[in-house]
């Protein structure tokens, strides 16, 4: 099984990304891989790593340690590439909305796989839902499927009008909002039993999104839309997955409806 691999640097955001790492790799019965980078404090690493594995009910992890001496940024997007997904710690010097710039932004642009976004007021507890953001990206709906079909799913699509457009433009907005969320819905329930709240909600994500939360929440969104995120306030952590094409385009021009219940384009009356 592939290992969950969280950076270490010895800084406060990274000792909040290592406790929530422990937790979920536990909850999850995978490995953990600890990453210190060039610089990183890791003298007090061992007892750390003792502490939060103490605090695991049930089974702890395997766990392996790196230390290397490379370019914090191609360590770390490496590390993403060979493990099942990279937990990263943000400061409180996060912007108000995405991950700014620096380090953080940078394995954000270039990672091929899942990266975790732990906040510095994100709860830490092993994750019990998954509050999942609607696109049109196939990469969220595949990885809710292949890493956590046991978990209870929230679906949330979020749109907003074009500024400046008139009704026209809400209009199809709201349609292709609409489109998008019920073919999410359809894949996350096929072939799962699991429970499923799904909901379509007008504004900007970054002030519906914390409106919707709940403790033990994990955000799940595609990296289009991290730039949205409120980081340094969001109380849960997130999961941002690297973008891949989505499978249909939906045609919305004037002259096509679209049927919301079959999800398919039909042809003008």
């Amino acid at each position: 099984m592939r290992a969950t691999t969280v950076g270490f640097s010895g800084s406060g955001a990274s000792r909040r990304a290592l406790r929530w790492a422990v937790q979920s790799s536990a909850a999850a019965g995978r490995p953990l891989h600890v990453v210190v980078g060039p610089g990183g404090a890791h003298a007090d690493l061992d007892e750390l790593l003792a502490e939060e594995l103490e605090r695991v009910p049930g089974r702890e992890p395997a766990v392996d340690v790196t230390l290397t001496t490379d370019d914090p940024v191609r360590t770390l997007v490496h590390a993403a590439q060979e493990g099942a997904d990279l937990v990263l710690g943000c400061g409180r010097g996060v912007g108000p909305r995405g991950p700014g710039e620096g380090v953080l932004a940078a394995v954000l642009a270039a990672s091929p796989g899942p990266v975790v976004l732990v906040g510095p007021r994100a709860v830490l507890t092993p994750p019990r839902r998954l509050l999942v953001v609607g696109s049109p990206e196939d990469a969220v709906a595949d990885w809710v499927l292949r890493r956590e079909r046991e978990l209870p799913v929230h679906l949330l699509t979020v749109w907003r009008s074009p500024s400046g457009d008139g009704g026209s433009g809400r209009r199809h907005a709201h349609l292709r909002a609409v489109a998008v969320h019920h073919t999410v819905r359809a894949r996350l329930s096929a072939g799962t039993h699991r429970p499923l709240k799904a909901e379509v909600a007008e504004g900007e994500l970054g002030d519906v999104l914390p409106r919707r939360l709940a403790v033990g929440d994990l955000v799940v969104l595609a990296a289009g839309s991290v730039g949205a995120l409120p980081l340094r306030t969001l109380r849960a952590p997130a999961v941002v997955l690297p973008a891949r094409a989505p499978r249909r385009v939906l045609d919305l021009r004037e002259d096509v409806r679209v049927d919301v219940e079959g999800l398919r384009p039909a042809r003008p009356t």
